[in-house]
């Protein structure tokens, strides 16, 4: 076994002189690409992200106060009545009041991404955002009225108003640039926002009196909701990091929904005015109210958002 190994060795030394000449040769001539990329080829991660994605996650957002009030003659009497003179009122008539939008909602994200030169990533994605971003604003209160020859009385009324941003959808234009794996970015989009807005109202403990004819008429109640779809524009900027084909993303959103001033309450027709002798005059109730917003019409959603997502 000895004497074979030595005579291998001896064959291999005799014949290494021969085998370096042939192999340099063929050695130049042994173009073919590596099996693995430089090291910055890997780190851009465009080649990496190109490709469909989909994503999930929880955000929390708020909006500024929404304005909202009711023209009520009875609860909340104005400064002159016909035929009656001027009317003064202290404490909280309640007739006004101001809804901070916020809350939790889930999301979904379905995406694709372009690669682009020298880590350049494009793409377009579509959001869907389902919650309640909202809020609730009390109405009511008491007020004591004065009036020329009626002595003066007690009105008070109850209610509250609700305004909520429940879910939306918008379509973006994402851009980023990948580092090291991790993917910068920004978007920008269009979509629409679901604005549901509620007033419930009590006015049955507040009156108008009067001299000629002597009687108090009691006001009456309301309620009344509506929901509608609103045009809105999305700008965001974030970061995603990766695990593999897994990568988390944290991204803030600022959302301008247009939702202009509408008449959420109505006339009560055919429901009678009671006296408070207990007799129905025949008149119809006049409660209507009105939401307004600031900043002309525009609701500016702020969210930040949390999510984890897949890559095909």
């Amino acid at each position: 076994m000895v004497r074979r190994v030595a005579r291998f060795l001896a064959v291999c030394t005799a014949l290494f002189p021969a085998l370096s000449g042939f192999a340099a040769p063929v050695a130049a001539q042994d173009v073919r690409p590596s099996a693995m990329p430089d090291f910055n080829a890997v780190a851009t991660a465009s080649r990496g992200v190109a490709g469909g994605y989909v994503a999930g996650g929880l955000g929390y957002g708020s909006a500024p106060p929404r304005a909202f009030s009711i023209i009520d003659g009875y609860a909340c009497p104005g400064t002159t009545l016909p035929y009656i003179g001027p009317v003064t009122y202290g404490g909280g008539s309640g007739c006004a009041t101001n809804v901070a939008m916020s809350g939790v909602t889930a999301h979904a994200i379905l995406g694709w991404n372009l690669s682009g030169g020298e880590g350049w990533v494009s793409g377009i994605e579509a959001r869907g955002r389902l919650g309640r971003e909202g809020g609730t604003g009390r109405l009511g209160g008491t007020a004591n009225v004065t009036m020329p020859g009626v002595p003066a009385y007690l009105n008070s009324a109850s209610g509250a108003y609700k305004a909520s941003l429940d879910g939306g959808l918008a379509l973006s234009l994402r851009y980023g640039y990948a580092v090291s794996g991790f993917l910068p970015f920004v978007r920008i989009g269009l979509g629409a926002a679901r604005l549901t807005e509620a007033v419930d109202f009590n006015a049955t403990g507040a009156k108008i009196c009067t001299i000629v004819p002597p009687g108090c008429t009691t006001g009456g109640t309301i309620a009344s909701s509506k929901s509608s779809w609103l045009p809105s524009a999305v700008i965001g900027a974030g970061l995603e990091i990766p695990f593999g084909r897994f990568f988390a993303r944290v991204d803030a959103e600022a959302e301008a929904v247009f939702a202009p001033s509408q008449n959420l309450t109505r006339t009560l027709v055919g429901q009678a005015i009671v006296t408070a002798g207990g007799a129905p005059t025949g008149q119809v109730l006049s409660t209507s109210g009105n939401a307004t917003l600031r900043s002309e019409n525009w609701i500016i959603a702020r969210r930040l958002m949390v999510s984890g997502g897949f890559r095909f």
